[in-house]
C-alpha cells in the first residue's frame, strides 16, 4: 500500500512537472474546456505509455540466451551487430534496438528476442 502511494506521488509530481514545462512553452494559459483538458490527459499518458514501452523492450531485448540458437536448424548464430526496427502497440510506435544473429549453417539472419517478445 506504502508503495502505490509513493508512485502516485511520483506521479503528480511528473505530471505536475509536464504541465508546468507546457504552460512555459505557451500550450496553456488559455481558458480550457473539457475536450482541452482531455486532450492534454491523451497526449501525456501517451508519452509516458511509449517511454514505459521503450524502456521495457530495450530491458527484454538485452536479456538474451548466452549462445542464441537459429530457429530454423539449431545451429549457434554468429553476432551481427544490432538494428532498430519500430514496435507497432496500441500507444503508437516504439524503437526496438535488438542484437542480430545470422546462422553459418543455413545462413539466416535471425533476432533472438522475437521469440521473448512474440514480435
Amino acid at each position: 500500500m506504502a508503495r502505490n502511494k509513493e508512485r502516485e506521488e511520483r506521479v503528480k509530481q511528473l505530471v505536475a512537472a509536464m504541465l508546468a514545462e507546457e504552460e512555459s512553452q505557451g500550450l496553456g494559459g488559455r481558458r480550457e474546456n473539457i475536450n482541452d483538458i482531455e486532450d492534454a490527459m491523451v497526449r501525456i499518458a501517451d508519452q509516458v505509455a511509449r517511454e514505459v514501452g521503450i524502456q521495457k523492450l530495450a530491458h527484454q531485448a538485452s536479456h538474451l540466451p548466452a549462445e542464441p540458437q537459429c530457429p530454423d536448424c539449431g545451429h549457434a548464430g554468429e553476432h551481427q551487430g544490432e538494428q532498430t526496427r519500430p514496435i507497432i502497440t496500441r500507444r503508437g510506435e516504439v524503437p526496438l534496438t535488438e542484437a542480430k544473429y545470422r546462422c553459418p549453417k543455413c545462413r539466416r539472419h535471425f533476432f533472438p528476442s522475437e521469440r521473448s517478445l512474440g514480435t
